[in-house]
């Protein structure tokens, strides 16, 4: 999308880097102070978004630039540059911005999908039984949304996302006959997740990893990597493609047995009446 404007300029920076979400709330609070943020110091820029002198720092450095002075300059280059509409982006915009990266991050999963390692993907995960996914942290909520559905359509899953634990629910999976390990690896990633997809392949375990870019540290400990880009337009990430990658995997899954699927899938139905709510 082109933006207009100093406002918007900084705007498509901070989406172009990978910021913290304290760091993109500087960013969004910055966003309110144009024109005078090109002139102010890093203490006033803190007192005025209400963090600390040093973290304003940081966010220059997270931006790509030497320094608070370099990155100052940069700014003001922006405000004095005379671009027409110097219109500041207000919340609105940003997530107007945050969909319009969210539908380029949806477009990119047609590769995914049809390439190779998803193949791949399909005949790991649907020849494992039982079938563990893993997912710490922030990717927690994405194994627990793949587990919920493939449930349905898979006689043994088992979902972890206790860091404390994972160790032991790895080694469980791999005594109980599992042959691959399906990981969620979303930003920032936590050490267990690492050590457990390493844990793993010392088990002899197949691993699939789903994350955000190839360019992970840890993309050398996959057996296979799933890359579904994360929308970095707001606060915090949003998941709307690894959401759709995901369901797209266990669509593959399911459909490599449509007779075993097809039973399951009607057992559920025949206990819908018991739990749904009919208005």
């Amino acid at each position: 999308m082109a933006h207009d404007g100093a406002g918007e300029w900084l705007l498509d920076l901070a989406q172009a880097h990978r910021l913290s979400p304290a760091q993109r709330q500087i960013v969004q609070r910055m966003l309110g102070m144009f024109p005078d943020v090109a002139f102010l110091s890093t203490v006033e820029i803190a007192e005025r978004a209400g963090v600390s002198q040093p973290t304003v720092t940081r966010l220059a450095a997270a931006l790509g630039f030497a320094g608070f002075p370099e990155f100052r300059a940069a700014l003001r280059d922006a405000v004095l540059a005379g671009i027409p509409d110097q219109r500041i982006p207000h919340r609105q915009d940003a997530a107007v911005a945050a969909i319009e990266q969210e539908r380029a991050n949806l477009e990119s999963l047609k590769r995914v999908v049809g390439g190779d390692p998803m193949n791949q993907a399909v005949r790991l995960l649907a020849g494992s039984g039982p079938l563990g996914v893993v997912g710490l942290r922030a990717s927690a909520a994405l194994a627990c949304y793949f587990g919920y559905f493939a449930r349905r359509v898979l006689p043994a899953v088992t979902v972890c996302t206790d860091a404390g634990a994972v160790d032991d629910d790895v080694l469980q999976l791999s005594q109980q006959g599992a042959s691959a390990l399906l990981v969620f690896a979303m930003p920032r990633y936590p050490a267990g997740t690492v050590a457990a997809v390493r844990l793993a392949r010392g088990l002899g375990l197949a691993t699939v990893v789903v994350t955000d870019t190839a360019l992970v540290p840890f993309a050398d400990d996959a057996d296979v990597l799933l890359v579904a880009p994360v929308g970095t337009g707001l606060v915090f990430d949003s998941h709307a493609a690894v959401v759709t990658l995901a369901i797209s995997l266990l669509d593959a899954i399911a459909k490599t047995d449509p007779h075993r699927t097809q039973q399951r899938l009607e057992a559920h139905e025949s206990l819908v009446d018991r739990w749904v709510h009919d208005t």
